[in-house]
């Protein structure tokens, strides 16, 4: 295989100028859409459903499609998700119909057509081809070759299998033995037509030729940024809410949702398809919908109705990451400016502190320094530092940026003095960056091997709130960790931690025998193993298999910030020791406690601007009043806001008119200050109880 890869990237094939396959790169996404059913179904599959939606047999989403040759069909609105990200129909209020792309196909419905679909619409499809061709080949052989030459960070085998399935059953491969598989002669006729891209087309020149380009922006995002730089005021009215996406991959997965919302959805259809794709709950999705709209995104173009805005669809059109940072820019603030004060290397809460004084808190710059490293235009020199790429620099340039402000936010207002808080702040972090280096130096303050990790380990377990201590030694787990669930039981998890040197953990360094028999002596729940970072599928599958969590020094990390910020109780917190969905259960957690937040800001806020002139107000004022701006909170959120502020502990808002639904019932605000003091004082009594 290794000649044939040295042939495979030096030959021909990707003839094509570098810079017209780059633009080709950028309009493609990186997932084939689900399509459920056996595999050698697909394409009948698909060219009967297509028939279907042509003849306007596609009109009522929760109907089944009448396909006599396919059993266990599922409903229109299962298989739009499929068709709709292969650009094949649109979803126009409930009623399927035919894109262009779709009547093209319809023409010739044959599977090499269907091929040109796939090829023009997702990366690395005919590359996957390209390398068969080449030498008969298993899938991990391809998907080792597709990692290494396009530096892919792929959790699994699924990328490349899911490619290498669509290729068999549009009989562009064959199995040839050996679990091998080759290219066919149908395979050979539609590669010769394709545009492929090559590795060196996509490489990243910070650092080597010193010599950075960026694209222009599309005609729809360039008008944003032309009003930001002739209108200077409108940096006031870039928002500062709260941001969620899907992880990992965000950029990317937030492309896969504004692309489902390319032409007119609902908001059951467009729900429904985000919750299936990412594996979310209802609520997730709608904490995110904020978001959605305040980044420029999308928007609603009726009611219950969304569609991505012009710029949203010319980021699709154009594909390039740097697009969304452009939108990202002109709408929400620090994003740009971000770049500009990480022009040197940062330590991460130095960069924090400046977004406060443009309103940005930690949690939201955290969100952005994180677009902004998967755009490539911030790098991570070593832990807890951040700096500008080469490419960064160049793109801020070009970006209509707001001077820091000359109100800055009032750092009195928290409940420490200064002193005390930056105190606090460097004990935190101090602790996190021993983690971090003890991590990847198993001698670690010049301890024995793997001790000085293993003891940072229990202490940011206590720093949450856990009972937790390093055991150690031959014969026993590392680390044991105690809590009581909501019914008072008492669990044990156990945690067994991996220094490496390399920063990388893989499955021969796990034993399952020792571990299991640890899990039993210590009569534990739960397994966890925390590591720099996890290298392969093979120790990502066998800690599925086993009910492993696995989880990183960085994920811990951010963990334990939103813990103790937002004063996560120990059960939420312990999802992280649940596999495989702990760790997203969490994030999605942290989420929805973030949002709450902001809706009781947001209602202290309008309450205070309103109630002089309006009087007393409901949750349904409320629901109007707000409906507009970037929290735009739901009935459900505002009627348990009002119960949580209504509270006799906490007193800030009193009933006036009761009415027999409670949305209609209104409230008056009363003595704001004498509220906050009480609960200040409440906190610091507890705070002295708990260190007494």
């Amino acid at each position: 295989m290794e000649t044939k890869e040295r042939n495979l990237f030096d030959t021909d094939i990707f003839s094509a100028d570098p810079s017209r396959q780059k633009i080709e790169w950028r309009k493609k996404a990186w997932s084939i859409p689900d399509l459920r059913g056996s595999k050698h179904d697909w394409f009948i599959l698909t060219r009967e459903l297509l028939k279907l939606v042509e003849n306007g047999r596609a009109v009522e989403l929760d109907s089944y499609p009448q396909i006599n040759s396919i059993s266990n069909l599922q409903t229109w609105r299962t298989y739009a998700a499929f068709l709709k990200g292969m650009g094949l129909v649109r979803n126009q209020a409930g009623v399927l119909s035919l894109t262009e792309i779709g009547v093209a196909f319809q023409h010739q419905p044959t599977q090499c057509a269907f091929a040109n679909i796939i090829h023009n619409k997702v990366r690395l499809f005919g590359e996957v081809l390209a390398i068969v061709r080449y030498a008969p080949a298993t899938v991990e052989e391809v998907d080792t070759l597709l990692r290494k030459n396009y530096n892919l960070t792929w959790s699994n085998l699924s990328n490349t299998r899911r490619r290498m399935d669509w290729l068999e059953v549009l009989e562009l491969i064959q199995d040839v033995g050996n679990r091998k598989w080759a290219i066919t002669k149908a395979g050979e006729e539609v590669l010769s037509g394709w545009l492929l891209i090559s590795p060196e087309s996509l490489g990243d020149t910070d650092g080597k030729t010193g010599k950075v380009a960026v694209s222009d922006p599309p005609p729809e995002i360039a008008i944003l940024l032309q009003r930001l730089s002739d209108t200077p005021e409108l940096h006031k009215k870039r928002c500062t809410y709260n941001i969620w996406a899907p992880s990992p991959n965000r950029i990317e997965n937030l492309r896969l949702i504004i692309q489902f919302a390319s032409e007119r959805v609902k908001r059951g259809d467009f729900f429904q398809f985000i919750e299936s794709q990412f594996n979310l709950k209802e609520s997730s999705v709608d904490s995110m919908m904020p978001f959605l709209k305040a980044s420029g995104l999308l928007e609603e173009v009726g009611r219950n109705i969304y569609q991505a805005t012009a710029a949203g669809q010319a980021w699709l059109r154009s594909g390039d990451d740097l697009d969304f940072i452009r939108i990202l820019h002109a709408n929400m603030k620090f994003v740009g400016e971000m770049v500009v004060s990480a022009k040197d290397d940062i330590i991460r809460n130095d960069l924090y502190a400046i977004a406060k004084n443009y309103g940005i808190n930690t949690e939201k710059a955290r969100w952005i320094a994180g677009f902004l490293i998967e755009a490539g235009l911030l790098e991570e020199p070593q832990y807890l530092h951040l700096k500008a790429t080469q490419t960064g620099m160049l793109l801020a340039s070009s970006l209509p940026l707001q001077g820091e402000p000359s109100e800055k936010v009032d750092k009195e207002s928290i409940s420490l003095d200064k002193n005390q808080a930056d105190n606090a702040i460097s004990d935190e972090e101090q602790l996190f960056e021993r983690l971090h280096c003890a991590s990847c130096d198993p001698m670690a303050e010049g301890k024995a091997s793997g001790v000085a990790f293993e003891e940072e380990i229990a202490e940011v377990f206590r720093y949450m709130g856990f009972d937790a201590k390093r055991i150690g030694g031959a014969g026993n787990t590392d680390v044991v960790v105690r809590w009581k669930d909501n019914e008072g039981k008492s669990i044990t998890a156990i945690v067994d931690g991996k220094s490496k040197t390399s920063g990388m953990v893989s499955h021969t360094d796990i034993s399952d025998v020792a571990i299991d028999t640890h899990k039993e002596k210590n009569n534990a729940d739960y397994v966890a193993i925390i590591g720099p970072g996890f290298s392969g599928d093979t120790i990502r599958n066998h800690a599925k298999k086993k009910n492993f969590a696995l989880i990183t020094v960085t994920e811990l990390v951010e963990i334990a910030r939103s813990a103790h910020s937002l004063g996560l109780s120990l059960q939420e917190i312990a999802s992280l020791f649940i596999v495989p969905n702990g760790l997203s259960q969490i994030d999605e957690l942290i989420s929805s406690k973030q949002r709450e937040l902001d809706i009781i800001s947001e209602v202290v806020a309008k309450l205070c601007q309103e109630q002089e002139l309006l009087g007393s107000l409901s949750p349904r004022d409320l629901f109007l009043l707000l409906r507009t701006t970037n929290v735009s909170p739901s009935m459900d959120e505002l009627l348990l806001v009002f119960k949580t502020l209504s509270q006799p502990e906490i007193g800030l808002l009193a009933p006036v008119n009761s009415a027999s639904s409670e949305e209609n019932t209104t409230y008056m605000l009363y003595n704001g200050e004498k509220a906050v003091n009480r609960l200040h004082a409440l906190a610091n009594a507890i705070e002295k109880g708990l260190s007494s």
